[in-house]
């Protein structure tokens, strides 16, 4: 496993020097999981600072009911763990494969070490902590103030913005029962929401691929003007 030449395609450690690439690449772990594999629990006690090589993950919470909100998805080259690895003794969620997936662990001694000499290191995990914060709030917005098609929606442009293309085709890398955790529905509600959207024409929906038919309409809804 060359871990250095994965650390480089990843923007984390966009601008990293090569000689503290290798510095983490030398103490990190490699670790493979099958799917439906925690890999943290909620108050687990950890120092580790963990980063997605291959797979999909999910950060969610569960209530002590069994109620279960998924906060996050991840794919390659995200990492997770950054509160743990900085200033937290327990991690605030779960995180859970959705498939099979590999993880590299570097101990959070080491990054917080390598971050006081590479600016640019500190930089990128500002930059990615922004962007969850303000994920974080758009899904608590969602949750609070939208119904199930709103929030469907909103997802679905979010979707279509990350993919930076023009293409109004998405691919869901994830299955209707954990997107309906995501929008804190039920598979049933979340069925619903999307029957509705075809009958009126804003999307045709077959397996995890979902077509855009209106796009205009699909915002005014995520607005809550549909």
């Amino acid at each position: 496993m060359d871990i250095v030449r994965h650390l480089k395609t990843f923007d984390l450690f966009q601008g990293v020097s090569p000689e503290n690439l290798r510095l983490l690449a030398a103490q990190a772990l490699y670790r493979k999981y099958p799917a439906q594999e925690i890999i943290i629990g909620e108050a687990d006690p950890i120092k580790s600072f963990y980063v997605v090589l291959t797979g999909r993950l999910k950060l969610y919470k569960s209530s002590p009911e069994g109620k279960e909100q998924t906060i996050q998805l991840l794919g390659p080259g995200d990492p997770f763990g950054l509160c743990t690895a900085f200033a937290t003794d327990a991690f605030p969620a779960s995180a859970m494969t959705l498939e099979e997936s590999s993880v590299i662990l570097i101990p959070g001694a080491l990054m917080e070490s390598t971050a006081l000499k590479e600016p640019k290191l500190l930089l990128n995990i500002i930059q990615i902590l922004s962007r969850r914060l303000k994920d974080s709030m758009t899904l608590i917005e969602s949750l609070a103030l939208k119904e199930i098609p709103g929030r469907l929606a909103s997802f679905l442009l979010h979707s279509l913005a990350q993919s930076h293309g023009e293409t109004d085709r998405l691919e869901l890398a994830i299955t209707q029962r954990e997107l309906a955790k995501i929008l804190g529905a039920t598979p049933e509600a979340l069925s619903r929401a999307l029957r509705k959207l075809a009958d009126d024409g804003i999307l045709r929906a077959s397996g995890r691929t979902l077509r855009i038919l209106d796009r205009g309409a699909l915002g005014d809804l995520a607005e809550g003007n549909g």
